[in-house]
């Protein structure tokens, strides 16, 4: 039950920030327009892929501290800490001066910017708040593996918010400058790191040792985050780099049309983000202890992920022109609403694969994980600059979701090959019944009528609840679709 309570607060501190997003963005693209709202999801895409210069270290604390806690060996808690954290600012000094000498460059690429010395300053404002932005991630990895999820959310919640609210505080009181929004972001960020900074230390156990990097450490946490880095660079830029893609070939104001759907099915990560979020010290935790439930446990999570989420992808699928009609306007619509749904479908897959991704990495063999994506990256570069030469940003959306698929199929088959589970168990009957299900339910686009389109939705509401039904006489989720 306390899994599933700490899912419940990540689901919460996450998902929260999301329903301010959806009144949030549509004025933000009337203030900026769609050129400048365009440019401002490349610096927010450009920050988070930066943040990833923790070198993985953020992970590797996590599951470091984990397994040290659960072999009791305190003593190595502190000064693992300590070593982390040290390595964490030099990088995040490191990060920012990078991106800011790569500023000017990096604008100079994107087609049809309206104010290059406007945006130029917004990404170094950004660049200023890179060195908080990687400590963060070492001090909310204390508290991950503390399983302090309640306090983790409290600060994420917020700060969350302010995310969306404070550019459109800037927009009412301020000015449409990218720039103004920037400086007010990363105000932001440095707070966020500091309070990171107070709770992760007050929540370091007793009698951990002193709290002193020790060069002794740097090893186990290079190789554990080395890995864990190389993945996290290959897979964001995957995620990432349509978006440039679009900027450079076509224009500022398409990569808008693009990324808007695309931010509105990829939010669903919070999702899985929730959950995997306290897997990963459990995993880690369960492996080191040689505990025998893994398998049940990861059954349940992608069961349960799966009947959260098709409700939602296919209202998205079948819907897609009314929720962009209504959101934004009509004519956004129509340049959005196709690639909305291909972004839906991809992402239900997406989600799932989130759980073997946590369990491999969970083992201490993100090595794999990153052999999978360092596989994936050219074959999923030639193609994206293929299909959007050819077909646009549908091109670039359909390159997106060819990935995914071939992603998510990897990593379960990786996953049950490490764990010695036969592929059998995942092609049985009831995988057969999800599938057809699932294509049953996003098929409902192809009717003009709205009634039978509702029709749909309820069908796939249903198969959910009866899911859930299902699985209420065994008590807490004492159920595996395997």
């Amino acid at each position: 039950m306390k899994l599933i309570k700490n899912a419940i607060y990540n689901l919460g501190g996450l998902g929260l920030p999301l329903v301010v997003a959806v009144f949030c963005i549509p004025v933000l693209i009337r203030e900026l327009g769609e050129a400048r709202f365009g440019l401002l999801t490349l610096i927010w895409a450009v920050v988070s892929y930066f943040g990833l210069f923790d070198l993985g270290l953020g992970r590797a604390l996590t599951q470091l501290l984990a397994v040290a806690i659960a072999e009791k060996d305190e003593k190595r808690v502190r000064p693992l800490v300590a070593t982390a954290i040290a390595l964490m600012a030099v990088l995040g000094v490191f990060a920012g001066l990078l991106m800011a000498l790569l500023a000017s460059w990096g604008v100079g690429l994107i087609q049809s910017v309206p104010d290059r010395q406007e945006t130029i300053d917004a990404v170094l404002w950004m660049a200023l708040a890179m060195p908080a932005i990687v400590l963060t991630s070492g001090f909310r990895g204390v508290l991950e593996a503390r399983h302090a999820f309640g306090i983790i959310n409290a600060i994420r919640l917020p700060m969350g918010l302010f995310t969306f609210i404070g550019p459109v505080l800037v927009l009412i009181y301020g000015s449409a400058r990218l720039d103004a929004i920037a400086g007010v972001l990363t105000a932001g960020r440095i707070v966020a790191c500091a309070i990171h900074a107070w709770y992760a230390l007050r929540n370091l156990p007793n009698g951990g040792g002193e709290f002193v990097p020790q060069r002794s450490l740097l090893k186990p946490l290079c190789v554990s985050g080395g890995w864990l880095t190389l993945s996290n660079i290959i897979s964001p830029l995957m995620g990432y780099v349509d978006r440039f893609i679009i900027g450079g070939i076509i224009s500022a104001a398409a990569v808008a049309y693009y990324t808007t759907p695309q931010e509105i099915v990829t939010k669903l990560w919070v999702v899985p983000a929730a959950l995997t979020a306290v897997l990963f010290p459990t995993f880690s935790a369960q492996i080191a202890s040689g505990f025998e439930g893994t398998r049940q446990l990861f059954g349940k999570a992608v069961y349960w992920i799966y009947l959260f989420l098709l409700p939602i992808t296919a209202f998205l699928v079948v819907f897609a022109n009314e929720i962009l009609s209504i959101w934004i306007n009509s004519e956004f619509s129509q340049h959005s609403a196709n690639l909305l749904r291909v972004f839906s479908i991809g992402i239900l897959l997406n989600c799932l694969a989130h759980i073997p991704l946590t369990l491999i990495q969970g083992m201490g063999k993100p090595k794999i994980t990153t052999l999978i994506h360092l596989l994936e990256l050219p074959c999923f570069l030639i193609i994206i600059w293929w299909l959007t030469t050819l077909y646009g940003p549908m091109g670039a959306a359909i390159a997106w979701c060819i990935r995914i698929v071939f992603d998510t199929l990897l990593l379960f088959i990786v996953c049950s090959h490490l764990q010695k589970w036969k592929i059998s168990n995942f092609l049985n009957f009831r995988l057969t019944i999800l599938i057809i299900v699932t294509a049953f339910a996003f098929s409902g686009f192809l009717f003009n009528s709205l009634e039978i389109r509702f029709a749909f939705i309820v069908f796939a509401i249903s198969v959910s609840i009866i899911g859930v039904l299902k699985l209420l006489p065994r008590k807490y989720f004492n159920f595996t679709p395997f």
